[in-house]
């Protein structure tokens, strides 16, 4: 069954990790005053994500005081994981829009939707928590792009030798 869900200007909006570096699942949630929900995310949808805010934003004149990033908090159960992210600048009213839709299993599936407007300024601030999520993680190694677990790793590209450490 797919549901639709529309928030315009929510109370909150977030990023967050829930475990380890390593083991971490990824989510965002958005608060009105009477909902709340959670989102899967995977760690590269994040990235894009903060890139493309940041593209956006990049090409606006000012932007105004940036909130304060909100945590976030219970319940943490994800409504649906997430599987295509759209984003969309809106100059008439200094929107930013976010469309979040469910991975479908079957490609005839219907699936659900998440629909959230925000300010361009909460857009930034989202942008920075997202930014700050992926740099808290394990270092990437500088050689092959791939995680570098506190023991090293077996880097490719030095047919793994000379591990490098973190």
């Amino acid at each position: 069954m797919s549901l639709e869900m529309n928030f315009e200007l929510p109370e909150a909006v977030a990023l967050g990790a829930i475990g380890e570096p390593g083991n971490r699942v990824f989510v965002i949630q958005i608060r009105t005053t009477l909902d709340a929900i959670t989102l899967k995310l995977e760690k590269a949808q994040v990235a894009g994500l903060v890139r493309y805010i940041a593209l956006i934003l990049g090409d606006l004149d000012k932007l105004g005081h940036l909130p304060k990033a909100a945590p976030v908090v219970p319940p943490l159960e994800p409504l649906f994981v997430v599987g295509e992210i759209a984003v969309a600048y809106s100059g008439d009213d200094d929107s930013v829009t976010l469309t979040l839709t469910e991975l479908a299993e079957e490609e005839d599936e219907e699936a659900s939707k998440v629909t959230v407007r925000i300010t361009k300024e909460l857009a930034g601030t989202l942008a920075i928590q997202g930014t700050e999520l992926i740099e808290a993680g394990r270092p990437t190694c500088p050689l092959c792009g791939f995680p570098i677990e506190p023991e090293g790793h077996p880097c490719p590209r030095t047919n793994g030798y000379r591990a490098p450490k973190p």
